[in-house]
């Protein structure tokens, strides 16, 4: 049988340890893979602009979809906009804190800005309140014209919802700002102050609570094309966050450098000694 010396042990010792760091490394890895695919699809209850006969026409497709027997993801995904599509239609778009601008012609031109508040109710150039609960954004200007006929006479009526948002990470002024919906998704910066100098604008990211409604591997191409908030489905409550760009501290990587070279050092010497003493 072949004698294994001290440094054929030193070496086979050390090849185990790094076979055991490869695996600990690959093992990671393969845990964080579901994380490095990207947050889950937003599920779509139809154009923002859609009218109840459009969306009466989806929920048909979407009924046909789950009653054909269809499997797996498909369906969930089919289900899950189905119920979406019946609580927009009961529902209606606005919620509590939404904003829109009111154009009113008469024998002058007037403008308000009107918020929804509690209960859904609006009011308009102090007239008496309208309640939005079960109205579709497409169906406002002829609410919103019905209601002001009432107390005004030869009134025409045009309305534009704004979307609200909050602007997050590496822009100068964070907060929460209301963006017409025709606006290019690239506008977004220069309301929140313009990007700050770290800012990495080829990964902003829009997400809706714990859902991603624009992938930072799109957003590029949504800002390069100029494509608009109503056009990426960005709706009123959504985050849009643009990161920061990533640094290395080469400072810290050289210290983490040295104090691992000598520990595997010390750790070489300590086998080393403990085998010699063996043979000694």
């Amino acid at each position: 049988m072949t004698e294994i010396t001290g440094a054929g042990r030193v070496a086979a010792t050390v090849c185990g340890v790094r076979a055991a760091l490869r695996g600990v490394v690959v093992t990671g890895a393969l845990a964080l893979a579901p994380s490095w695919a990207g947050g889950q699809a937003v599920v779509s209850s139809g154009p923002q602009r859609a009218t109840r006969a459009q969306l009466a026409e989806l929920v048909g497709q979407l009924e046909r979809t789950v009653a054909s027997g269809a499997k797996g993801a498909a369906r969930d995904r089919a289900a899950a906009a189905l119920a979406a599509t019946r609580t927009r239609l009961q529902q209606g778009d606005f919620r509590v804190g939404d904003r829109f601008v009111v154009t009113v012609r008469q024998d002058s031109v007037r403008s308000d800005t009107v918020d929804v508040r509690d209960s859904l109710r609006v009011s308009v150039l102090n007239l008496p309140e309208l309640r939005l609960a079960g109205v579709l954004r497409a169906e406002l200007d002829e609410q919103m014209s019905a209601h002001l006929a009432r107390y005004l006479r030869n009134v025409e009526v045009r309305t534009r919802v704004l979307t609200r948002i909050s602007i997050l990470g590496a822009v100068l002024r964070p907060g929460f700002y209301y963006a017409a919906p025709d606006r290019p998704i690239s506008d977004l910066l220069m309301l929140a102050g313009g990007p700050a100098v770290n800012a990495n604008l080829s990964e902003l990211e829009v997400s809706r609570g714990p859902l991603t409604v624009l992938r930072a591997k799109e957003s590029k191409k949504a800002v390069k094309d100029g494509r608009t908030l109503e056009q990426l489905d960005v709706q009123s409550g959504d985050d849009v966050r643009i990161p920061e760009k990533r640094t290395i501290n080469w400072q810290l990587v050289i210290q983490l450098f040295f104090i691992l070279s000598s520990l595997l050092f010390a750790f070489v010497n300590f086998l080393q000694w403990y085998y010699g003493r063996d043979e000694g």
